[in-house]
């Protein structure tokens, strides 16, 4: 696993050892009688969100409870990460899919300066809100060890789920799972 010049790694587990993880979560789940919502390859987690603010390019702060009554995507990313730059796309597409008064996208990058941010975007631009924590920590705040993680906030400010690793976001059952949550 690779780690940043900031201290995030990126990477995945071991297939074993993801496997492992997985079982030990569903028996947990199981013998709590837990029934989350969440989708498979999502880790249940029905938690407050902790409040942060973070800046985007252009200076303003935005605070995650600005976004409250919206369903919100906390997504860890950086430049030095394919897989971020791989999962990109699928973000934007959701963000065409689903209106952003119901669904918040908040990219925080954790590359060490808005310059790496800027050149990506150059080559390709997204509509949804892109901030910075360089410094990390925001990332520390939530607990990220490594990128892309995202994190399922619902319209009451608590954390529903948490992604570790891509995802394809506009999945017809990823994109079913926000509706419900955005109804609800």
């Amino acid at each position: 696993m690779a780690e940043s010049p900031g201290g995030v790694a990126r990477g995945r587990f071991p297939a074993g050892l993801a496997l492992l993880g997985l079982v030990c979560l569903a028996l947990a789940a199981a013998c709590s009688g837990s029934r989350s919502p969440c989708l498979p390859g999502m880790v249940a987690l029905d938690r407050p969100a902790p409040e942060f603010a973070v800046q985007d390019r252009g200076g303003q702060v935005h605070r995650l409870s600005d976004f409250r009554g919206k369903v919100v995507l906390v997504n860890f990313w950086a430049t030095w990460c394919p897989p971020c730059l791989e999962e990109m796309p699928s973000m934007e597409a959701l963000r065409k899919q689903i209106d952003e008064t119901q669904l918040k996208i908040v990219a925080l990058s954790v590359d060490a300066s808005w310059e790496p941010v800027d050149a990506f975007l150059e080559q390709q631009p997204f509509g949804f809100g892109i901030y910075s924590d360089f410094e990390q920590k925001v990332a520390e705040l939530y607990g990220t060890h490594m990128v892309p993680e995202t994190y399922i906030v619902d319209k009451q400010g608590v954390i529903l789920c948490k992604v570790i690793g891509d995802r394809d976001w506009v999945e017809p059952a990823v994109i079913a799972f926000l509706k419900k949550l955005i109804a609800a």
